[in-house]
């Protein structure tokens, strides 16, 4: 992972003249990883059943892991700045736990060690990102978009695992609305089926914390309104709060 200051300045250079963030970062991962993408690819390769083994490159959120697309088979996700070892193993947990409560699908994990590293595998998930849809389409689906987003936040939120107590800031602190376990970057870390609108998987779990909504709602908003989305935030949170008092007038 180690790169040279050469590299990192010719990378920066170069990257100055591209727009657009997602592009830019990239190609400043091809020019300052060259070596290390050239190594990923042939483990991604070697580690991938079938014959289709075309690979598009990808990176995370800010810039933490560099991630290999193989075909339409699975997923790679290549740490930059250190081992991986813990966001690997974190991972693992949360999904472990929230795959037998997510009334979405989640996609299956495998963690390798490899040469000092640890590389998180993920079964590739089909349908599409909600952001490729048409804003008129996603507003046309809204509810049926809002009522499985709600579905989801609900049963996360109110699901207490005790393999992930652990994790928690306080091991004793219990769900409520709006406070809970929590995916953490709701916005766009789902695949849709672009015909019918039915959610197929949420992925990326890195971030998920027991926490309070407040951030990741803001977020979630201020994406969707960027995408067109109008009224989805609003539809979201209107079904989960009905679906919190139902669950308060139960108990």
């Amino acid at each position: 992972m180690n790169t040279s200051k050469f590299r990192t300045f010719f990378a920066n250079a170069v990257c100055g003249t591209i727009p657009g963030k997602h592009r830019r970062d990239i190609v400043r991962i091809k020019i300052k990883y060259a070596d290390y993408l050239k190594r990923c690819k042939k483990f991604a390769r070697e580690h991938t059943d079938g014959p289709n083994k075309k690979i598009k490159i990808d990176v995370g959120a800010r810039g933490h892991n560099l991630i290999l697309l193989v075909g339409n088979a699975c997923a790679f996700k290549f740490p930059l700045h250190e081992n991986g070892y813990e966001k690997s193993m974190r991972e693992r947990k949360i999904i472990d736990a929230f795959a037998r409560i997510s009334p979405i699908q989640i996609p299956k994990m495998d963690v390798f060690q490899w040469g000092g590293i640890w590389v998180r595998k993920y079964e590739f998930a089909t349908g599409v990102l909600l952001k490729k849809i048409k804003p008129g389409v996603v507003i046309q689906n809204r509810d049926k978009i809002a009522d499985q987003l709600a579905k989801f936040i609900f049963a996360i939120g109110v699901s207490d695992p005790a393999s992930l107590r652990d994790l928690k800031q306080d091991k004793n602190a219990k769900p409520g609305f709006m406070y809970g376990w929590f995916h953490n970057d709701i916005a766009d870390n789902f695949t849709v089926d672009a015909h019918t609108l039915d959610i197929k998987y949420f992925i990326d779990w890195e971030d998920a914390q027991f926490t309070d909504y407040k951030l990741g709602f803001m977020y979630m908003r201020r994406n969707w309104d960027k995408c067109g989305f109008d009224g989805l935030y609003d539809a979201v949170i209107k079904k989960y709060r009905e679906l919190y008092e139902k669950k308060s007038e139960q108990n």
